[in-house]
C-alpha cells in the first residue's frame, strides 16, 4: 500500500501532498451524536480536551463545547472560526442554546 500511495504522491507539490493527506486522515471522536463532531476531532485520546477545528485547523482546549463555541462565533471563551458559514454557526448556536 505504501508503495502505490508513492506512486500517487509523486509530482505533487507540498500543499497537494497536504490536502490529500488531511482529506484521507482519519478522525478521532468521543463515542457521540453531538454537532459538534461534524466541525472537529480529537488531537489525541489521552487528552480528551483537545479538539482540533475541521474548517480552520485551529486546536482548541475545552473540549466540544469550546468547539461549537468557535464555529459559532460566541467570543467569550475563543477566537471565532473564520472558516465557518453561515449554516455552520446557526447550527452550533442552536445545539449551545440547547445545552
Amino acid at each position: 500500500m505504501a508503495s502505490s500511495l508513492d506512486d500517487e504522491m509523486a509530482g505533487t507539490t507540498s500543499s497537494e501532498v497536504s490536502n490529500t493527506t488531511l482529506e484521507n486522515e482519519m478522525y478521532l471522536k468521543r463515542k457521540s451524536n453531538d454537532v459538534g463532531w461534524e466541525y472537529g476531532a480529537l488531537m489525541n485520546l489521552s487528552n480528551l480536551d483537545k479538539v482540533k477545528c475541521k474548517l480552520c485547523g485551529k486546536v482548541l482546549s475545552g473540549g466540544i463545547y469550546r468547539l461549537k463555541q468557535h464555529i459559532a462565533h460566541v467570543k467569550r471563551n475563543v477566537a471565532p472560526c473564520n472558516m465557518s458559514s453561515y449554516e455552520d454557526k446557526n447550527k452550533c448556536k442552536k445545539n449551545l442554546k440547547n445545552h
